[in-house]
Formats: C-alpha cells, sequence, structure tokens
C-alpha cells in the first residue's frame, strides 16, 4: 500500500462550519474527561472527523440506542451526529455494522496514555476508520513513523481511501500481520485489534503499549536485565 512516514499532503479543503463544530466537539470531551489540550487538541483541528465517517452509518449512544444518519437525505443532522460526542457505526462490506468511528472522548483517552512525539515509531493494530491512524500521523510528525495492520480486507480498503483522501499516507498492513514489515522496533503500540503477538514484541526496550478496549491498559516494556 502507499506509503508516507506520518507526512501529510494533499488535504480536503475546509468548509467554513466546520472549525465552530471541531471546537463544539473539543468542548464537550471535556463533559467525559479532563479537557484535551496540547499537541492532540491541535491534531483534532487539524484531522476532521468528518473526512472518516461514511455518508451513512448509525450514531450510538451510552445505552445502546442507534439513531440512523444520512448525509445526502439529512445533512443537519449528519453533521450534529459526526461532530457529537457519540461513536459512528458503519456498514462495510457485509450487512452488518460494526463500529470504525469511535467517541472523540475515548480516542483522547488512547491518545493521553499512549503519548505519541514528534519523531517516533508507532504501530496501531486496527485501522479501523482510519481516524486514529490519521491523528497519530499528525502527532509523530513527518519525522516520525505510522505503521497501522488491519485485518479485516474492507475495512482496511475503506480506511485507505479515507486516508488518501486527506492526504495522510501512512504504511497501512492489511492481514492479520504475520508478515511482519520491518519496520519495528517501535517507540509506541496501540492495540485495537486481535492480531499474533508477534506484533506487539516488535516494541523496543522501553516503550508504551496500549491496549484499547472498553477500559484502556498501559504497559511499558521492560528493559533488558529489569
Amino acid at each position: 500500500m502507499n506509503r508516507q512516514d506520518g507526512e501529510t499532503q494533499r488535504r480536503p479543503a475546509m468548509l467554513p462550519h466546520i472549525a465552530w463544530r471541531l471546537e463544539a466537539m473539543i468542548a464537550a470531551i471535556a463533559e467525559r474527561r479532563a479537557p484535551a489540550t496540547g499537541a492532540i487538541a491541535q491534531a483534532l483541528r487539524k484531522v476532521p472527523r468528518h473526512w472518516f465517517v461514511p455518508s451513512v452509518g448509525l450514531a450510538l449512544d451510552d445505552d445502546g440506542g442507534a439513531v440512523p444518519i444520512d448525509r445526502d437525505t439529512d445533512p443537519p443532522a449528519w453533521w450534529d451526529a459526526v461532530y457529537s460526542g457519540r461513536p459512528i457505526a458503519a456498514r462495510v462490506g457485509g450487512s452488518s455494522y460494526t463500529c470504525v468511528n469511535p467517541a472523540p472522548s475515548a480516542v483522547v483517552d488512547l491518545l493521553e496514555l499512549l503519548d505519541p512525539r514528534p519523531g517516533q515509531q508507532v504501530l496501531e493494530v486496527g485501522t479501523g476508520s482510519g481516524w486514529i491512524t490519521a491523528l497519530l500521523c499528525r502527532l509523530v510528525g513527518a519525522s516520525g513513523n505510522v505503521t497501522s495492520v488491519e485485518p479485516d480486507p474492507e475495512v482496511a480498503e475503506t480506511a485507505a481511501r479515507n486516508l488518501a483522501a486527506a492526504g495522510i499516507r501512512p504504511h497501512l498492513v492489511v492481514g492479520d500481520g504475520r508478515d511482519r514489515p520491518a519496520k519495528g522496533p517501535y517507540d509506541r503500540v496501540l492495540v485495537l485489534s486481535a492480531v499474533p503477538g508477534e506484533w506487539v514484541e516488535q516494541a523496543r526496550p522501553g516503550a508504551v503499549v496500549v491496549e484499547g478496549d472498553d477500559t484502556a491498559t498501559r504497559f511499558v516494556v521492560a528493559e533488558p536485565g529489569t
């Protein structure tokens, strides 16, 4: 797949109403957790969520409810849902819906635990919609590298299109990760999908690994001799 080490290139034009929606989304994050600040808040501004949300999907709520959204038939409701605090489920390939765009507050939780920094080598396991991938590229900058692995070929294809349209070209890998590209060792590893453990084994000593699920966990790879 296309490769560009964390560097953004051609980007779609920013619509006039996006700025205030972005600020409202960032402000709403503080209703669920501490406010998003610093590099993460700037990344959220530079990588708008709507680039990675399909035109048709389901906006999910905390009680298990789901509201259909359709950009063509009801644009205001679609925009409101995209820049709300809710996760968005999308149908990719088959008939079932899969949540591929997590809630903004959950994304900030993961990024703060991971603490990616400019120039670092980052591995993401589970590309999803590509939104987190794009944020990681922004956070590590042109001097860093982001490798993202997606086991589902159809999800991977959608993510690749989203990222290419946004002008963001990480190193994308399709499959379960058994054929490991020579990108490690990694400074940061974000695990959002179950794949063989040899991927995580590419983390360098002292690397931060975050496993994201209902309750994200963080650990540091032990240094030799400790």
